[in-house]
């Protein structure tokens, strides 16, 4: 039985099947759950869950006209066990990342996480960021 996570963004999407391709083929999210033909899904990738729908104007959900990239000011952030392989795919397919691989130091409440992170931009500008902990200290 599919469990929904308390809170699970929903993407609007300009080309459905674009965005599926993307986010299963490329990264590596499973189809957790979509209803026939039905154009919106719930997609899982290492317990988190995201959700993605053909976007239609109807004037219920929309705060304002919605404008590419779709996802200006927000990043959303996925703690992974493996960030090299989903950079690796990402470059595979031939996608430039937003940022470059990296590794930064995080100041945590009570320690610091040294992680390994990049980011892409999914093909309606959304900002997907993956990053896997490598190492944490306590706070000097």
């Amino acid at each position: 039985m599919f469990h929904i996570n308390p809170l699970v963004p929903e993407l609007y999407c300009s080309n459905f099947n674009e965005s599926i391709t993307f986010y299963t083929d490329v990264l590596g999210f499973s189809m957790a759950q979509q209803r026939g033909d039905d154009r919106h899904a719930y997609l899982a990738f290492q317990g988190a869950q995201i959700m993605i729908a053909s976007w239609e104007r109807d004037g219920t959900w929309e705060p304002a006209p919605l404008e590419k990239p779709y996802g200006r000011g927000i990043n959303f952030q996925f703690l992974v066990n493996n960030v090299r392989e989903i950079y690796d795919a990402v470059m595979s397919a031939g996608l430039n990342p937003f940022v470059d691989i990296y590794t930064k130091s995080y100041w945590r409440t009570d320690r610091m996480d040294e992680r390994t992170e990049f980011a892409v931009l999914d093909p309606d500008g959304y900002l997907l960021r993956f990053s896997q902990i490598i190492s944490q200290r306590p706070i000097d």
